[in-house]
């Protein structure tokens, strides 16, 4: 019986600490949603078909010119890209620049790029891509001059590396630091 008893005590327990935790959860959700006038707002701004279709294919010529921008750049670098019929990345293969065909390969190659050029892009490795080299390029994240800016910074390694101006094995920020000037 006082085994039956203590039982009823600790699912209570856990019973109200569960409650306790999802009210948390709730609260803290409230605090960080978005609030009703702004809701009205929106909801008002999305029965305004004209702007709607406007904001769409604005957004949509935005999303062409980046693409464009990029496949273009990469086309002028020889980089071969897998073209997107869709979405915001384009894959793109490096695998001809890196030190070594490995992960560790691909690795240093995306190292330089962020510590060089401040450029950051998705490693093959990161999505299970058994082939080193393989890079995810996001092009909507940024503005299209940023992504010329980058674009650009990402051509001058590569003509670095490709006239062998520079062994991988003295390509640091310091030796290429002229790419973000």
């Amino acid at each position: 019986m006082l085994s039956l008893i203590c039982s009823a005590i600790c699912m209570h327990f856990f019973a109200a600490h569960i409650y306790h935790l999802a009210l948390s959860l709730i609260s803290s959700y409230l605090h960080s949603g978005v609030s009703h006038p702004m809701q009205m707002i929106i909801a008002e701004i999305f029965l305004d078909d004209n702007w709607v279709y406007d904001f769409l294919y604005q957004a949509r010529e935005k999303i062409r010119h980046s693409y464009e921008l990029c496949t273009r750049m990469l086309d002028e670098m020889v980089i071969p890209f897998f073209p997107a019929k869709a979405g915001i990345f384009v894959y793109a293969d490096f695998s001809s620049l890196l030190p070594e065909p490995t992960a560790e390969g691909e690795a240093k190659f995306a190292s330089l790029l962020l510590d060089a050029a401040r450029i950051i892009m998705t490693p093959g490795a990161a999505q299970h891509d058994q082939k080193p080299g393989m890079f995810r390029i996001c092009y909507c994240f940024v503005s299209p001059e940023l992504l010329l800016m980058a674009m650009q910074r990402l051509d001058n390694i590569i003509v670095k590396i490709r006239t062998h101006r520079i062994h991988w094995d003295d390509l640091t920020p310091e030796s290429i630091s002229d790419i973000i000037a």
